[in-house]
């Protein structure tokens, strides 16, 4: 094993100072197998998700399913998709990522019903839930279950609606995936006849949920309360192969600097230039594979927050 190690890594007489790893034919190996990893992740990442479009609308989906069989499993009954709802969402999503912020208030000051004014959606009652930094649906609405305020917007009896926005783009100087929840009830003008006025019972475990009473704004209840989880491991076979994937890059890199740097020094008087030339340019090769992302996906960090 020793011997084999000095035959591909350590310069002397018995491998004619020229190491096994930095020969033409083994560096047009190494070549081939890091172009081929990148090319088999790109094309798995393409038949998965081609596009942010493709991603955003499998994941909203998928987001109202594990939302409705969360409330089905506790007797409440399902959402719908609004498309109102979904349109403010979107909006909401857009301009946090056009103006760098993650906040249910914007830098102006509006809150979240100021979206679905804007969009004309007249409610009873609202609730907005946000995501930012995850790659699949399960763990977004897993960390949401796991907080009681963000649980009780999805659990809420008095939604009848929802609307889902998922958007990539680059926040605070880094590319990430944020989401928009937004649940509503959609209000019902009285009958002539019956009362002037609308039960006012706000749902005291709710983030943000008040019934519209004429023109008041929804009252903001837990103003100073989020949630947070870092450090989620996502355990999706696209993060998984991502992940390997890049380590594989990077032992391929180390190993290559390790024993370009072995031919160098140990040896010095004894360089073969061609060895060198084609190593550094396999380095350049690896670092360029590292550094350029060809599909969306793979600048998705694989940290969840929520707030």
């Amino acid at each position: 094993m020793t011997k084999k190690i000095h035959l591909y890594f350590v310069p002397h007489k018995d491998n004619q100072h020229r190491p096994h790893i930095l020969r033409p034919r083994m560096l047009s190996i190494i070549s081939i197998l890091v172009l081929s990893a990148k090319l088999f992740v790109t094309a798995t990442f393409l038949f998965s998700y081609n596009s942010p479009e493709a991603f955003a609308e499998i994941s909203s989906r998928r987001i109202i399913e594990l939302t409705n069989q969360s409330r089905n499993n506790i007797g409440i009954d399902s959402v719908t998709e609004n498309a109102l709802l979904t349109r403010a969402a979107y909006q909401k999503a857009e301009d946090m990522l056009d103006r760098d912020y993650f906040n249910h208030e914007d830098p102006d000051g509006n809150m979240p019903w100021y979206w679905l004014k804007n969009n004309d959606y007249i409610y009873t009652y609202a609730g907005e839930n946000l995501a930012m930094d995850f790659t699949r649906a399960e763990s977004v609405h897993e960390a949401w279950i796991n907080s009681e305020s963000h649980r009780a917007n999805i659990e809420n009896p008095n939604y009848k609606e929802i609307g889902i926005a998922v958007l990539q783009g680059e926040l605070d100087g880094r590319s990430t995936t944020v989401l928009v929840q937004f649940f509503g009830t959609t209000y019902v003008p009285q009958i002539a006849g019956a009362s002037d006025t609308i039960a006012t019972e706000t749902i005291e475990t709710s983030l943000f949920t008040k019934p519209l009473v004429e023109d008041a704004e929804p009252q903001l209840k837990a103003a100073e309360v989020t949630a947070e989880i870092k450090a989620v491991p996502e355990k999706g076979f696209l993060s998984t192969l991502s992940f390997y994937a890049n380590n594989f890059y990077w032992v391929v890199l180390l190993i290559m600097i390790a024993a370009l740097l072995i031919n160098i020094f140990i040896k010095i008087k004894i360089q073969h230039k061609p060895a060198i030339i084609q190593t550094t340019a396999l380095l350049l090769l690896v670092g360029a594979v590292i550094a350029v992302q060809t599909h969306f996906l793979e600048n998705i960090p694989r940290l969840l927050q929520i707030i």
